[in-house]
């Protein structure tokens, strides 16, 4: 219905657009910038962000347009993950049948990370989402799964994607360990009012709308609502376009924005 009605190809503030058609503000730029060191460096970085900032999609784009032969890429998303449950999971993804022991586990964690980087050349790439709901026992057990050769040096690179109280978490004295072995930490932030605004235009052109839908009264309501946070510019657009279609309006005004405001 929207589709038609505005004249668009396909569906624009949608979570599945492709990574090349991503919108590069300042603040994913940046994170991208330091997941490709991190990646290329084999070291470990924080990523850390309120929800809805594009914490996951920051990582999506890097996955997409890394150099598969050079780089082997494991995502994992459970905020109730364990040391033996990571162990079991890394390798079951690399077509390996984990031991029943969790020690013997990770001696064949261990075995083939180093493996991947020194026989087959690649980097093994991991990533943990949803850090900040992870146990005192599994932050501890990253202190190991970091540890090669007498902790001389990583054949692998992790990232941790959490929310920003996985930050004042790691400063605990007894997580000390872990804080220290995270060489790059980026925290990314909302968009700007212009950045939203640029976000807004970028997505409708991904969508191959003909023209303008939104005017500048309801881009700034937009922006003073959601703070910039990509998430939630999706989901108050979205709501917009259907409020305005239902209405007959071929123009999405602030009236449209405060209606679906109210209504949350």
């Amino acid at each position: 219905m929207i589709l038609e009605f505005f004249e668009m190809k396909e569906v624009p503030f949608t979570r599945e657009i492709v990574p090349t058609h991503l919108f590069g503000s300042a603040t994913h730029q940046e994170a991208s910038a330091r997941l490709e060191y991190a990646t290329h460096h084999r070291q470990c970085c924080l990523l850390t962000g309120d929800p809805g900032t594009g914490k996951s999609t920051a990582v999506r784009s890097l996955i997409y347009h890394s150099d598969q032969v050079k780089y082997r890429h494991v995502y994992l998303c459970d905020s109730a993950l364990t040391p033996k449950l990571f162990y079991h999971e890394v390798l079951h993804f690399f077509g390996m049948q984990p031991a029943y022991r969790a020690t013997e586990a990770k001696r064949q964690f261990q075995t083939l990370m180093l493996d991947i980087y020194e026989n087959e050349k690649k980097i093994p790439v991991i990533t943990l989402d949803e850090a900040h709901h992870f146990s005192d026992n599994m932050l501890q057990e990253l202190r190991f799964i970091l540890n090669f050769k007498e902790d001389s040096m990583s054949p692998m690179s992790l990232i941790l994607i959490g929310q920003p109280s996985l930050r004042n978490q790691l400063k605990s004295k007894h997580l000390e360990a872990i804080d220290q072995r995270i060489q790059l930490r980026y925290q990314i932030t909302g968009l700007t009012e212009k950045e939203t605004h640029a976000y807004i235009r970028h997505h409708l052109q991904v969508a191959q709308t003909p023209h303008d839908i939104f005017s500048e009264e309801a881009l700034r309501a937009i922006y003073h609502f959601t703070q910039g946070v990509p998430r939630k510019i999706n989901t108050l657009c979205s709501q917009s376009l259907l409020d305005a279609c239902v209405l007959g309006n071929k123009i999405v005004g602030e009236s449209h924005i405060q209606r679906v405001i109210n209504e949350q």
